[in-house]
């Protein structure tokens, strides 16, 4: 079932911008594109003769790439990105440092496909060999040595110099495994480690894009884990970091990338489960990352509103001449909650792949389950054809876990041994559930900025960029919230959270109802095209999937409210996305099996035999008859005989066969092998499940 795995590569490279992200990237509607005769020139002086007009040219195509979409595309039209590249092999020291921030700005809004472009015009060529010079003259500057009067010019820009040369090989790295083994032949680490080792004397914009570079090259990939394991000495300013107080939102980032950073080397850290165990490093980043989670977004969203209105008041035309930074009061503002927000989305999907981590590999197989398939074995009645029954073996998914990952589970239920009643004292259960579960209530709640006015065509909110950094920072908790739920259930011994802190897990399903509600508002489905709304959808299926786990975890004890069994079907019926129906299928097969509630039972039933009938999708289709193997798995359960039987249920699915077998024979395995896996067991146990309950009751 559904645990969430973070693609933390593409978060990382959104936590790229920092602190210019507001002023760059705020296409408003109202900007109108720029006419060709303003950009063509413009182009034109990046070949001219005078550097100053090159310098000029280059800067303000920096300026200009953030204006807006149609003025981008324009530009790059042009050649504009070819030009650039020519550019960082100039002469003259301004003009190359002005190209390589307008390449740079590329890598922010420009997109995969012209970050791609970038790199297979070999922009990493010229951009790796500025990087000895670089590192000499940072050398140079932290070591107090005297230098010449020119390169004292150099220092002013130094600092963006090497932000804007990070950044650009960072965005490569990410882009595609092609450039990435490129930029391992580069020898990256020893140079980003020299801004870890010197935090207190470098600008923390700089940390952050040597920090996120890290954060990506260290992230699987071992070409990059090599260096560290023939430089033991560079974790030590990683560690230094975690320990650091931290005042400014930048510092904050740079000891969350840390974090992440520590965590895509734990087994470098810990080579050994006998000589180190994996919670020593759970026990040093999770505070850090539950430290990061402790901010008042509706207090954010506020003064968010407040300070966009100001900042939309104020706007004038673009001046080529002038860097495009944030400048006044209220833009700095909102580059500060920005910077922000892009820290708890990085430490929201850290922590949801720890909790990951933690529940990959534990096995659910459900007794009941493999006993009517165990009844059913020798009896050859509804036998199909030979050819059509013929499977190849279903290959295994590969659960299996690090040495430390073991240990630590092990730990986890030595924890439960000494203490049966009080796993809160185990120091990773103590932070997950006293620490971030109530952050991740407090981040998936809406603020008043979260979402566009649901209306066609949608409006534009007064802060676009914060808004959707809001939407993405719910989303995210969410996700977090659904593995930690997962965790609780599957990988603390005998649900200690659920029966322990019962409370808390029935007072969660109740708020993620009430939050479905807010989100959905007027009725969004997920994966509607329009224009900011789809946010909307990806949390609710987001939250669809909680409600599964809860209701896993809570087994007969989810706090029923009426509305809620039609919410789910509703869920089911109103969506197009797979995902959120697969997970609404799942969470009423768990609430069915509740003894005591045939009336509950029999509205459930009969919603999955309809949906079957209907041919569904086959992943829709594939859990609704696991649903139903599960819930009918035994004449024993109070509700069999009044619904199952007395339903005429197992002639339904007998009617079914053939449609199923067809489903599955149109899967091509070669496209999608675990689909087509999952449904030829589901097929065959179709099969298994009718001849059972035939003979059941005999």
């Amino acid at each position: 079932m559904g645990k969430v795995k973070s693609n933390k590569k593409k978060q990382a490279r959104h936590n790229a911008t920092g602190m210019q992200t507001n002023a760059e990237i705020s296409e408003a509607e109202s900007l109108q594109t720029l006419p060709m005769e303003t950009i063509l020139p413009l182009i034109a002086k990046l070949s001219s003769p005078d550097a100053n007009e090159r310098a000029w040219a280059a800067a303000g195509a920096s300026n200009l790439l953030m204006h807006d979409a149609g003025t981008r595309r324009m530009m790059l039209s042009k050649n504009l990105i070819g030009a650039l590249i020519e550019r960082l092999t100039d002469s003259v020291h301004e003009v190359v440092v002005e190209a390589l921030g307008a390449l740079r700005n590329l890598t922010v809004v420009g997109g995969d496909e012209v970050i791609s472009e970038m790199y297979n015009k070999s922009v990493l060529t010229p951009v790796s060999a500025l990087i000895p010079a670089l590192g000499n003259m940072i050398d140079t500057m932290l070591s107090g040595a005297a230098i010449s009067a020119e390169e004292q010019d150099k220092r002013k820009t130094v600092w963006d110099w090497a932000e804007n040369v990070i950044s650009v090989i960072w965005a490569m790295a990410e882009n595609s495994e092609k450039a990435l083994k490129f930029v391992n032949k580069l020898d990256m680490i020893p140079f980003l480690m020299s801004f870890m080792s010197n935090v207190d004397k470098i600008p923390p914009k700089v940390t952050v894009a040597a920090a996120q570079c890290l954060y990506t090259l260290t992230d699987d990939n071992p070409d990059s884990r090599v260096v560290f394991v023939k430089n033991p000495n560079y974790i030590q300013p990683l560690k230094n970091i975690l320990g650091l107080n931290v005042n400014a939102e930048e510092e904050l980032l740079i000891k969350t990338l840390a974090a992440g950073i520590v965590i895509n080397l734990r087994t470098i850290i810990s080579p050994k489960a006998a000589e180190s165990d994996f919670s020593d490093i759970h026990a040093a980043v999770l505070p850090v990352l539950s430290g990061a989670l402790s901010y008042d977004l509706q207090k954010a969203s506020a003064e968010a509103a407040t300070a966009a209105q100001v900042v939309n008041a104020q706007k004038q035309e673009v001046d080529l001449s002038k860097p495009n930074q944030p400048s006044t009061t209220e833009e700095q503002a909102l580059a500060l909650i920005e910077t922000r927000l892009q820290t708890l989305q990085l430490a929201l999907e850290l922590i949801a792949n720890i909790c990951t981590e933690s529940v990959e590999g534990v096995d659910h197989e459900d007794e009941q389950e493999e006993e009517w398939k165990d009844d059913a074995g020798d009896d050859d009645e509804m036998e199909a054809d030979e050819d059509e029954e013929k499977m190849e073996d279903t290959e295994k998914k590969d659960n299996d876990l690090d040495e430390n990952t073991l240990r630590e589970m092990g730990q986890l239920a030595a924890a439960a041994a000494e203490t049966p009643m009080d796993l809160s004292g185990h120091p990773i259960i103590n932070i997950l559930i006293n620490t971030v579960f109530p952050a991740l209530i407090n981040l998936g709640t809406p603020t008043p900025l979260s979402f566009p006015e649901q209306e066609i065509p949608t409006p534009a909110t007064v802060a676009p960029l914060i808004t959707a950094q809001l939407a993405t920072t719910h989303l995210r908790a969410i996700e977090a919230l659904n593995n930690f739920l997962l965790t609780m259930a599957d990988a603390v011994p005998g649900k200690w959270w659920y029966k322990h802190r019962k409370s808390d897990a029935e007072q969660c399903w109740v708020w993620l109802f009430q939050q479905a509600g807010t989100i959905a508002g007027k009725g969004v489905q997920v994966g509607a095209e329009e224009k900011g709304q789809e946010m909307r959808g990806d949390i609710l299926d987001a939250i669809v999937g909680c409600l599964w786990t809860l209701a896993r975890g809570l087994d007969t004890h989810v706090p029923l409210s009426d509305f809620h069994i039609p919410a789910l079907m509703g869920a089911y019926s109103s969506t197009t996305s797979d995902s959120m129906r697969v997970k609404a299928i799942g969470c009423l097969g768990v609430i069915a099996r509740r003894q005591g509630a045939v009336e509950t039972n029999k509205v459930i039933g009969e919603f999955l035999i309809n949906l079957l009938k209907n041919k569904p999708s086959t992943d829709a289709c594939v859990e609704a008859l696991n649903a139903i193997y599960d819930i009918y798995a035994d004449a024993e359960f109070d509700y069999d005989l009044p619904v199952y039987v007395q339903g005429n249920f197992n002639q339904e699915l007998k009617g079914m066969v053939k449609m199923v077998k067809f489903m599955v024979r149109n899967i091509d395995r070669r496209k999608d092998r675990d689909l087509r896996n999952r449904a030829d067991e589901a097929s065959m146990n179709l099969v298994e499940f009718v001849k059972y309950k035939e003979k059941e009751r005999r």
